[in-house]
């Protein structure tokens, strides 16, 4: 089978793990964008996610509380992670009604510097190969286990 052999650059392999580029974070997302607060319809569903989870927390907390003042002394571990639970719903919560959560993607306007790129070779020995594997197993069978 002819299985292509990606080109290593010099000084970026090291065994065989590929070594990860540091990325400037500017590259990563573009500064200056605010982000959204969320309101109407799915603030709503939020708040109403956020109040139901809070009633499920409450409940059980109290409801391990009893058990664990009844003589249960496993309960006593679900007494602090109740609360737990909840205040890791509510900073969930403020992070999505802020529009925390949202990561900035770049606009639909292509950059100056993709249009002149040139194709990538090893993405199309890649393609090349796997249409050849697919096209080699037509029998519907797939591969034997």
């Amino acid at each position: 089978m002819d299985v292509p052999r990606w080109p290593r650059p010099p000084g970026t392999c090291r065994g065989s793990i590929w070594e990860v580029q540091p990325v400037e974070s500017r590259e990563a997302s573009p500064t200056g964008q605010i982000p959204v607060r969320l309101t109407g319809k799915d603030a709503f569903w939020l708040h109403f996610t956020l109040t139901a989870g809070l009633i499920v927390c409450c409940g059980a907390f109290a409801f391990e509380l009893w058990r664990a003042l009844g003589g249960h002394t496993f309960s006593w571990m679900y007494v602090f992670e109740w609360p737990l639970f909840a205040t890791f719903a509510v900073y969930m919560w403020w992070n999505l009604l802020q529009g925390n959560d949202r990561v900035h993607r770049p606009s639909g306007k292509p950059s100056q510097g993709r249009e002149d790129a040139p194709p990538d070779a090893e993405l199309e020995a890649w393609n090349r190969y796997v249409h050849r594997v697919e096209a080699g197993d037509q029998s519907g069978q797939g591969r034997p286990v």
